[in-house]
Parts: structure tokens; sequence; C-alpha cells
């Protein structure tokens, strides 16, 4: 049999199919997201219902191409909202995690999160759930007839179910914010200080279950967070190695067993009775499109067009050897959650140095610097063995393989599939049925690519 899943990427919906016995990927699909107009500079909507058209076309075609189908996973942001009404109808446009209106400058010389985090001493950042519904209770703009939030993984689950009532996982709920995560419940006293009333919250998952099933009959699991679940479909349950993800935006993760305070990472929910340590980055692959963005406009001043992307070209032009005189670049363009307003710079230029080759190369060791940074405090206390990468940013960036194996000082690997959040999805799902017994199984699911095998063939 086959298990299908759903990845609710920031800038691309994936469903993949999966034989259950093997973890092989029988085929991908994927879609565009559906991004909405912005009239603001600091909105980023898309279209829930769309969102939800796209996504069940891919997964009907694929039941109906690799049936019997055991069941159905989900995965997506974990930190956008969306509001429904007490029917599970999507009453508002899903704000993403991108999304910074809470940034937004409010009373007393703060913005509506550091206004809120003040109020109730809690710790949250510009594009969690909990603080874009602040700016929206404070301004009067929640929608009428809101009965809950939700994210949009929660949304989709609800609909292939055909059911009204939302239910978040605890891999979801801890990008709300005001999440106590050793407690696996929302710190509601938290809320109520910051006047936020904890009824517009979903109920919460904290094991592996299903939320219902199809109108066929078949089991779809609740949805889970983007971030764990590329973790799962990456390295399974192990404690010893690194996943280093980079899409639009980039994350450090390593399972933790004792729960301890870093600086810059974040303790989230992963399976079982596990926990993550984060590092997340704003800027991952956004960075490297800021660069590739750039070159185009300059192709366009010089009066040339050119349609396909510039990614090849930038690549190629990465020297593999060592730069003596090389551009210094910090990819904070978006800030980081604590400080939005941080942007990058670029130093270290000279008469020399100044050129395409070094601008990309500059950008490339920024992306892993700023990923090893948000490690570095670790170093004193862990030492992991193994160095694995995810997400088209890794795989499609030789160059970028190469910089982040010789920054950590270790061999990197890639899973062998691509959609590493969706393959942590149905992984999910088969817990979820009780046909994998134990996390611990979905580890001799995942096969892998050294990066010198990944130089020789083609990246799929």
């Amino acid at each position: 049999m086959s298990v299908i899943a759903l990845d609710i990427g920031t800038t691309r919906l994936c469903v993949l199919a999966m034989d259950e016995d093997t973890g092989v990927v029988l085929e991908i699909l994927s879609s565009r997201n559906a991004f909405l107009p912005q009239d603001h500079p600091w909105e980023r909507m898309q279209d829930p219902l769309r969102i939800y058209e796209l996504s069940e076309t891919m997964i009907s075609k694929l039941i109906k191409k690799y049936s019997p189908v055991r069941c159905i996973g989900i995965s997506g942001q974990m930190h956008g909202i969306l509001y429904i009404d007490s029917a599970g109808k999507a009453l508002s446009p899903l704000y993403t995690w991108q999304d910074q209106r809470s940034a937004l400058p409010f009373r007393e010389g703060k913005s509506y999160t550091e206004y809120l985090a003040s109020l109730s001493r809690g710790s949250i950042a510009p594009g969690y759930g909990l603080a874009t519904y602040f700016y929206h209770a404070s301004t009067g703009s929640v929608p009428s007839g809101t009965a809950a939030i939700c994210t949009i993984g929660d949304y989709l689950a609800m609909g292939l179910c055909r059911s009204s009532k939302a239910v978040i996982h605890t891999t979801n709920a801890c990008g709300f914010g005001f999440f106590d995560v050793p407690g696996r419940v929302f710190d509601t006293a938290a809320l109520e200080a910051g006047g936020i009333d904890p009824s517009i919250l979903p109920d919460i998952s904290a094991g592996s279950e299903t939320l219902g099933e199809t109108p066929e009959g078949i089991p779809v699991s609740v949805a889970i967070g983007d971030n764990q679940a590329s973790f799962l479909g990456a390295l399974g349950d192990s404690g010893s190695d690194i996943l280093i993800n980079i899409g639009t935006g980039s994350q450090i993760s390593f399972v933790c067993g004792n729960i301890k305070n870093y600086r810059g990472l974040e303790l989230r929910p992963f399976f079982e009775d596990r926990f993550l340590l984060v590092g997340a980055s704003l800027c991952g692959g956004r960075a490297y499109a800021l660069l590739e963005n750039f070159f185009r406009e300059v192709l366009k001043m010089a009066g040339y067009s050119h349609e396909s992307p510039l990614y090849p070209f930038m690549d190629s032009l990465v020297s593999a050897g060592e730069n003596k005189n090389p551009l210094l670049v910090n990819t904070l363009f978006e800030g980081t959650r604590e400080d939005p307003s941080l942007r990058g710079w670029i130093q270290n230029i000279s008469e020399s140095n100044f050129t395409p080759a070094n601008l990309a190369a500059g950008f490339l060791e920024g992306i892993a610097c700023e990923l090893y940074r948000l490690y570095q405090p670790v170093l004193e206390y862990k030492k992991h063995e193994r160095l694995v990468g995810s997400g088209n940013g890794v795989r499609k960036n030789r160059p970028l393989q190469q910089i982040l194996s010789k920054k950590f000082c270790m061999p990197l690997e890639v899973p062998l599939y691509t959609e590493e959040a969706a393959s942590g999805a149905a992984f999910f799902a088969l817990l979820c049925t009780g046909y994998l017994k134990d996390i611990s199984q979905t580890r001799n699911l995942i096969r892998y690519k050294k990066t010198e095998e990944i130089r020789k063939s083609e990246v799929p």
C-alpha cells in the first residue's frame, strides 16, 4: 500500500506518494503557492481556498494512481494563522510567518509584539500566530463570526476530513507563541495577561493521532509543523545528527534530551517525549534570491531580458578554491525574530574583490555563517556526528554544500528523496495509523546521498 503526504511550503505546495514498506517515493506533484497581492510592504498573505483547491487536486490524482492508500499526512507553515467560523470555513487570508504587521508601532514606543510581550512577559516574535492575532484584536479587524484560529495545515486536514473543528498538534502550536513546550500546553495565564481569550485557540493534540477520514475512508493525520516534519523525514529520531534545512528561510535543528536554554535557539516539541532545539533564520534561500533579483535588474538596466533563473550562472561563478580577500556578507536582510529592525551588510569591499563571483560566494558564506553562529553555543556541551542537509536551497546549490561541510567540519549528506517535510508527514501518518509502531522505525526508511555522490549526479 501507499501513503500520500502534503507539505504546504511558503512558496510551493508539494504532494507525494510513498511506498509504506520501503519509503521509496513513487511520485511527486507540486504547484506554486497562492500568494495574494500586498498593499503594504509588511504584508505576506496567501489564499487558503486556492491552497485547498490545488492541494486536493494533486492528492486526488495520486490517490487514483496509487490506490489502495493507507493514510494521508500533512505538514505546513507553523507560525501563520487564518480565521475560521464554527463550520470550519475560512474567514480570512492565511497570514504567513513572513507577515510583519505585528512589528508595526503600537503604544509606548513599542510594536504590537513588544507591547504584548511586556504585558504578559511571554516570548513571542512578529509572524507568530498570536502576535498577528493581537494586532487584529487591537485594531478591531478580527473577522466577524470567528470561532477559532488555526494553521494552514489544520485547515487542510479539516477540509479533507469534512470536519468543522480544528485540532492543532503541539509541533504547530508552539509556532503561535505563548506555548509551554515542556508541558505541551498554551500558557493561558500569559495569554490572559495580554488580553487574549484562550477560547480562540483550537484543541491540542500531543500524540500521534488521526483527525478523521476522507469521504473515501482514508485516515488523515493531524497536521504537523514543517520544521519537525523535515527533521523526521531527513533523520528520523536521530539524536546524534544535525539537520540544516534551507528553503525560503533556514533552520538548524537537532534533538535534545535535557531541556536547556541556548541564546538564539528555540526549544520546540518533537514527537513522543523528545524535543528539538532550533535556530531559525528569516533569510535563508531568500537571501540568495535577493542577489539573483539584483543581477536580473542589472541585466534589465543594460537592455537584456533573461526569463529563466540565473542561479546556475551564479553557482558557476563561485570558486571552490580559497578566496584570500573575500567579501564579508551578513544576510540579516529581514532582521531576526527577536529584532526585525536589524539589517544585513557587505564589508571588506576593495577595488579588486567587488565582483559578481565574490558577491555570490559572500552571500552563500553569509547564509552558512548565520546558521553556524546559532550552533556555536552548543559546541561546548554536545558533539554531533553527522551533518544532513535538506531543502532545495541545499539540494540545488553545490557550492553551498561545500561551504556548509567546511564550516561545520563534517561531511554533508542529503536524503535520497526530495521533499523531506512531506516525507516526514508520511512517516507521521504511518505512526498515527499504527502501521509504524515506534518513531525509531522511520530511520529504516531513509536513504542518503553523500556530497560527492550529489556532485556526480543530477540533483532531483
